[in-house]
């Protein structure tokens, strides 16, 4: 007795396993890079707010300097990154805009009379320049405005500095009162994974 032969096999089962295992693969794939560069990103973030926060030395170091040094402040000191005026490429000095714009704060050569610290434990190093906020370099400041100096200032009533008075940034009229003058600080940070943060602050020194 003769059997019948079966019917050949078509394969089709194999096919739409095939396609689905390589389905689960690239799924599987995109799974593992998504995780991949959320670690990254969230490295990345952890790195840039360690530059910023190390920004803080830079002002710290900065103002114990000026503080120390006020005898001296007239006049430029690069070897300390201290430069009595702003650059005259930044306009006048009332404009809003001389406050970031007298600079390109990206470029290297911008810091080639920065003050560099050392390198703090997290890997960031951290460099600072100081800028009287005045018009004219190595010019005392008169509150008067006869030698034609004009800088940022802050009025101090009875000469307290505890008890501010109004702050002038226009450089217009003359008080009878005493000053304290701005200075700005910007602060480079260069820390691992090529982070890089960038601030500024203004401060006054009290007399």
């Amino acid at each position: 007795m003769m059997r019948a032969s079966p019917n050949s096999q078509r394969g089709v089962v194999l096919f739409l396993a095939l396609i689905f295992l390589v389905a689960m693969t690239l799924a599987g794939v995109a799974l593992v890079r998504s995780v991949d560069t959320g670690n990254i990103i969230a490295g990345n973030v952890a790195f840039k707010k360690s530059a910023l926060m190390s920004s803080d030395r830079g002002v710290q170091v900065a103002y114990q300097w000026l503080s120390a040094n006020q005898a001296s402040l007239t006049s430029d000191s690069p070897g300390n990154g201290y430069f009595s005026s702003l650059p005259a490429n930044g306009g006048s000095p009332s404009s809003t805009l001389a406050v970031w714009n007298d600079r390109n704060w990206v470029a290297e050569s911008a810091w080639s009379s920065a003050v560099t610290l050392s390198t703090d434990g997290a890997g960031n190093t951290t460099q600072y320049i100081i800028q009287r906020m005045c018009k004219l370099a190595n010019v005392a400041f008169d509150a008067s405005g006869t030698n034609g100096q004009v800088c940022i200032k802050r009025e101090l009533a009875d000469g307290n500095p505890q008890q501010a008075g109004g702050s002038e940034g226009s450089y217009g009229g003359s008080y009878t009162g005493n000053f304290m003058v701005y200075y700005r600080v910007t602060t480079r940070v260069k820390g691992p994974r090529n982070a890089v943060s960038i601030t500024q602050s203004t401060i006054t020194v009290k007399p």
